[in-house]
């Protein structure tokens, strides 16, 4: 944007012969020739404007942004370049358009450099916003890690907890193990004597089962006797449906009831007779049956005494008693059906009596039956009429409904046709209405620019003639103007130098924050190594523990082995558990020297740890001294943008001359820098945070003495504080490297600037 200016300055004197510096050749100036007159004239005329514009730019810069001066500076050129062509003669007008057309094209690049700068901002403020969405998510990861750490914290209590009860239960099992040792006699004598019981139960129960067999083959037998006899019910039942259904038909029959009557009564003594055998077998099959269950309650007796030794001749005994309950409940049955079957032979004789009287009351009933359906045969046919009368009505009655469906289904059509229409008209007066009103509101249009454009050329005449009275002062501006300039370089000079004092002070400090870095890896190196001492503790304590378990399985072995040996052998069991016992004696008091020397151990790595916790107490008393730096750092980055502020200032002041464009660019610039070194800040702010963070994850670590579970989670948290770390340093390096770019880039513009005006 710096090469534009030049741009600019070419264009305004590129018609004229004799090409000349304004500033320092001030008698060519004064000594031009009249012939030239006009053109210079015409020069003065765009450099008072850029002046005026330039001005009013100085006085509104808080309100305004750069963007929108230039636009309004574009829009007043073009006003000029019509005024100015209406006054001055062709060769005039053409020698304008050819400045102005590249007046416009410099405009119109700076403000596409305008619009990449803005673009730019809003792509760091981006960059801003998601890096604080980072570190808020970091903030609530670490939130989230010291709820795992105070969780490990109270597993590490519970372990120690759970260490003392297992001291407390190996004493309780050596005294219950001496108990043992008693009650394990004490079997010995109980197991041989119980070993005795079982061979004569098991004789006995041998007895019984052989005694069980002959009673199911028994059982199996009244089986299939039983199954016989509930055939023989089963036509039994058969030929009563058969009379029951004779029964139906005699009392259809009304004529031949006397003869089948007679014939009915002999069948009936005849299955009288059938019945009496019937109930002589059931009889002697109760009877056995009765047999049978005496039978089956003393084996129930002598099975109750012997409960204990056989539970599978049980088994067997309710399966026989299942069956003959079955048997009993079918003999049941068939008594019932027999008795039933006799009653209802006899109330079959009753009925039939009764029948006969009943017939002749149906006849003199039917009678009576025939008269009234007469009578009710005439009414329905009245009624028939009745009912045709009526329908006859409701096919009218329909008729008249149809045709009016019909007509109102026409009306609806007509009405659906004309809503069609009067929408297709209310459209067509809105679309007439629109068209009206914008060509309303076009004409108005023309006539307020007919009227804008009328008083651009009476104020067009008006700056042409305040233009001329202002160009003697102008000249005289510019001496003053160039000694100010020289102020400036002088002043840039200086700025030049604080900048490389910034650089080495920078430099300075990566180195220290280099060094931190290098100390607190250190520090994690260490935390690592307790971390896998105390792991090596946690590993020997699990390895004791699981050679307690194998004594309690030995002990439990040795209990079951002896509950199964025999009693010959009870000798030579009794020699093998008192060594057993021995053995396990010898190895308790192993173990209790182990676990002695193991808490040494664990003792002397707290000791250790204790150690640690100073040296880390120690480096986080450094860490808040290189804070105390960093904090002395950023008042030292705010006094440089300040610094960089009052040069912007002051160089608004002395340069005076030079292009609205320039100005806008070198704000905007200004206003980059003072971002980035924002952005330094907040990277130094960063680091100082991580730092913070570190410290209190390595103390975290400290505290844990012996969790698996926090040696495990802290060394990646460690990592990523770590990788955090260098990225924040990474981002500090190039932060400081861009603010460095931007000032030399000031530097240059200001020193471009500076020969172009000279």
């Amino acid at each position: 944007m710096a090469a534009s200016s030049p741009s600019l300055q070419a264009n305004f004197y590129a018609s004229s012969s004799k090409f000349c510096f304004v500033k320092f050749d001030r008698f060519k100036r004064r000594s031009f020739s009249c012939k030239r007159k006009a053109h210079s004239h015409s020069s003065w005329i765009i450099k008072s404007v850029l002046n005026n514009k330039q001005s009013s730019i100085n006085g509104d810069e808080a309100i305004e942004p750069a963007r929108i001066l230039l636009e309004r500076l574009f829009a007043q050129t073009q006003k000029l370049e019509e005024k100015i062509g209406k006054d001055l003669n062709l060769s005039q007008d053409i020698e304008l358009e050819l400045n102005l057309g590249r007046l416009e094209s410099d405009l119109q690049t700076a403000l596409a450099v305008l619009r990449k700068k803005e673009e730019e901002l809003e792509a760091a403020e981006d960059r801003i916003l998601s890096e604080y969405r980072d570190l808020n998510q970091a903030k609530e990861e670490l939130g989230k890690r010291e709820e795992v750490i105070t969780e490990a914290f109270s597993r590490q209590e519970k372990l120690e907890e759970e260490l003392k009860r297992a001291n407390l239960d190996l004493a309780s099992q050596a005294a219950e193990l001496r108990d043992l040792k008693l009650q394990l006699e004490k079997r010995d004598k109980e197991t041989t004597a119980a070993q005795s019981a079982l061979l004569s139960k098991e004789n006995e129960v041998n007895a019984m089962v052989n005694e069980l067999r002959i009673k199911t083959e028994e059982a199996v037998n009244t089986q299939s006797e039983l199954s016989s006899k509930s055939r023989i019910l089963a036509e039994t039942k058969e030929i009563l449906d058969k009379q029951t259904l004779e029964i139906e038909e005699l009392r259809k029959e009304v004529r031949e009831k006397d003869e089948e009557l007679q014939i009915c009564l002999t069948l009936l003594e005849s299955e009288e007779e059938k019945l009496k055998v019937v109930e002589a077998n059931l009889e002697k099959q109760t009877m056995d049956w009765l047999l049978a269950q005496e039978e089956m309650k003393k084996l129930a007796m002598e099975a109750s005494k012997r409960t204990v030794e056989v539970n599978e001749s049980l088994e067997d005994f309710t399966r026989v008693r299942e069956l003959l309950a079955d048997v009993r409940a079918e003999l049941v049955l068939s008594q019932k059906s027999l008795s039933l079957s006799r009653r209802n032979m006899e109330d079959q004789q009753e009925l039939l009596e009764k029948e006969l009287v009943e017939l002749a009351e149906q006849h003199k009933s039917l009678s009576l039956y025939t008269e009234t359906l007469g009578d009710a045969e005439t009414e329905v046919e009245s009624e028939r009429v009745k009912l045709r009368l009526a329908e006859a009505r409701n096919q009218e009655l329909e008729r008249d409904l149809s045709m009016d469906k019909d007509l109102i289904d026409e009306l609806e059509k007509q009405l659906k046709d004309e809503k069609v229409s009067l929408k297709a008209a209310t459209e067509e007066t809105l679309v007439l209405r629109d068209e009206l009103d914008r060509r309303n509101s076009e004409y108005r249009e023309m006539q307020n620019r007919l009227e804008s454009k009328e008083s651009e050329l009476v104020e067009a005449k008006l700056t042409i003639q305040h233009l001329k009275s202002e160009q003697e002062v102008l000249e005289l501006m510019l001496d003053e103007k160039e000694s100010k300039l020289t102020e400036a370089e002088t002043k840039l000079g200086e700025v030049n130098l604080e900048i490389s004092n910034v650089k080495s002070l920078l430099s300075v400090r990566d180195e220290k924050l280099t060094e931190t870095t290098n100390l607190l890896n250190e520090k994690a190196e260490q935390v690592d190594t307790m971390q896998h001492d105390l792991n090596e503790t946690n590993m020997k304590y699990s390895e004791a523990t699981n050679v307690v378990e194998r004594i309690l399985d030995l002990t439990n072995k040795v209990v079951d082995s002896i509950d199964r040996e025999h009693y010959n052998e009870k000798k030579l069991t009794e020699s093998g558990s008192k060594w057993e016992t021995k053995q396990l004696e010898n190895e308790l008091e192993v173990m209790r020297e182990t676990l002695r020397s193991r808490e040494m151990e664990v003792l002397q790595s707290r000791r250790a740890l204790t150690i640690k916790d100073n040296e880390l107490k120690m480096v986080s008393e450094k860490l808040e001294a290189r804070e105390k730096e960093m904090t002395e750092m950023r008042r030292e980055l705010t006094q440089d943008a300040d610094d960089l502020r009052k040069l912007y200032a002051m160089a608004q002041e002395t340069i005076g001359e030079r292009s609205m464009g320039e100005l806008a660019i070198e704000k905007l610039q200004l206003e980059a820098a003072q971002l980035q070194v924002e952005a330094a800040t907040s990277a130094l702010e960063k680091i100082t945070e991580m730092s913070r963070d570190l410290l209190r994850s390595t103390s975290l670590v400290v505290d844990a003495d012996y969790d698996l579970d926090v040696s495990e989670l802290n060394v990646p948290e460690k990592e990523v504080c770590g990788f955090e770390d260098d990225r924040c340093f990474s981002e500090l390096k190039t932060e400081v490297v861009r603010l460095s770019d931007l000032t030399e880039k000031l530097v240059r513009e200001a020193g471009i600037s500076a020969d172009s005006s000279g």
